[in-house]
């Protein structure tokens, strides 16, 4: 990809001195400090690349393909900062993370303690451990086990316009 540098359009300041100057300071600073990696927000998606801005300039970054691109269009929507490597054309490397994730334990385990917990999924979800699942689909909840129990303090209650028992 090549660099396109800074972008000036429909809606947009016109380029000035002060930010032609502001990204070659920029540019300058990263290259006499060695430093390959620069901060940058991303603004949108353009095809493939994503136009992200640096130092007051905007550019046109090709993304690594060990990035995810929800994370990226994340990154947008929140305003976190991406990684920059900087060479012929800089590449989007990564995200900052700017707020706890859910992560997996060194023995598989992962804990949630949370105010509400939402999946929402297109087709269906599975909870499934050996010999029983739950499964919840488009209009259907299955639950398969050995034993089924259910539990209430007060009232079940069963509510469907047909009950049939096997």
């Amino acid at each position: 990809m090549k660099r396109s540098g800074v972008k000036s359009g429909a809606g947009r300041a016109p380029e000035t001195a002060a930010v032609r100057e502001v990204a070659e300071t920029t540019a300058a600073v990263a290259r006499l400090a060695g430093a390959p990696l620069v901060l940058a927000t991303v603004v949108a998606r353009e095809g493939d690349s994503w136009r992200v801005r640096a130092g007051g300039a905007e550019a046109l970054a090709s993304v690594d393909a060990s990035v995810d691109g929800a994370l990226l269009e994340a990154a947008r929507a929140s305003g976190a900062r991406v990684v920059l490597e900087l060479g012929e054309a800089p590449l989007i490397v990564g995200t900052l993370q700017t707020a706890r994730a859910l992560t997996v334990g060194r023995d598989g385990d992962v804990d949630v303690a949370a105010r509400a917990f939402t999946v929402t999924a297109t087709e269906k979800v599975v909870m499934r451990v050996p010999g029983a699942f739950v499964m919840v689909s488009s209009g259907e909840v299955e639950v398969f086990a050995n034993r089924v129990l259910t539990r209430a303090r007060e009232v079940a209650r069963t509510l469907a316009a047909m009950i049939k028992f096997n």
